[in-house]
Order: structure tokens, then C-alpha cells, then sequence
């Protein structure tokens, strides 16, 4: 049972991250596309920005954004109902 929940999250969240990758993808190719729909294009980030330690011996960056558009999350969304048709 242990294993199955374990490929189960690792199945669902590369299915959310396929889902907003794609979604994204088609949210900036209809902005492209038809420029007054720009409203559902807007994205919003969130998350920590990149920021960088010098150690001098080593440098280490850190960071994570999230850029979410109405298309993100339609993919996302799409994404769990897939996975939870499997």
C-alpha cells in the first residue's frame, strides 16, 4: 500500500506540472494570437524570487516562482481529473 500512494503523488504531480506547463504554453500562444483576449493572458507570480548566497568558495542561488494565468489553471485542473481517471 506504502508504494502505491507513493506513485500516486509522484504520478499527480507530474500530471499537474505537464498541466501547467501546457496550460501556459496555450495561454501565451492565444495572446500571441489574438491580442485582445490579453485579460485571460495576464500572469501572476508568486513565490520567492531568486536570491544568491556568495560563500566565497561557492555561490548559491535560491528561488521559486510560480506564474499563474486563468490557461494555468484550467491545465491544472484538467490534470486532476485525468489523474483521478486512472
Amino acid at each position: 500500500m506504502g508504494g502505491r500512494s507513493r506513485t500516486s503523488w509522484q504520478i499527480l504531480l507530474l500530471l499537474l506540472a505537464i498541466g501547467g506547463i501546457v496550460g501556459g504554453f496555450i495561454g501565451d500562444a492565444i495572446v500571441k494570437l489574438w491580442p485582445q483576449m490579453n485579460i485571460l493572458g495576464n500572469a501572476q507570480s508568486v513565490g520567492l524570487p531568486p536570491f544568491t548566497m556568495d560563500l566565497q568558495v561557492f555561490t548559491l542561488t535560491f528561488g521559486f516562482m510560480l506564474h499563474i494565468n486563468i490557461f494555468t489553471i484550467i491545465g491544472f485542473i484538467l490534470a486532476f481529473l485525468a489523474f483521478r481517471k486512472l
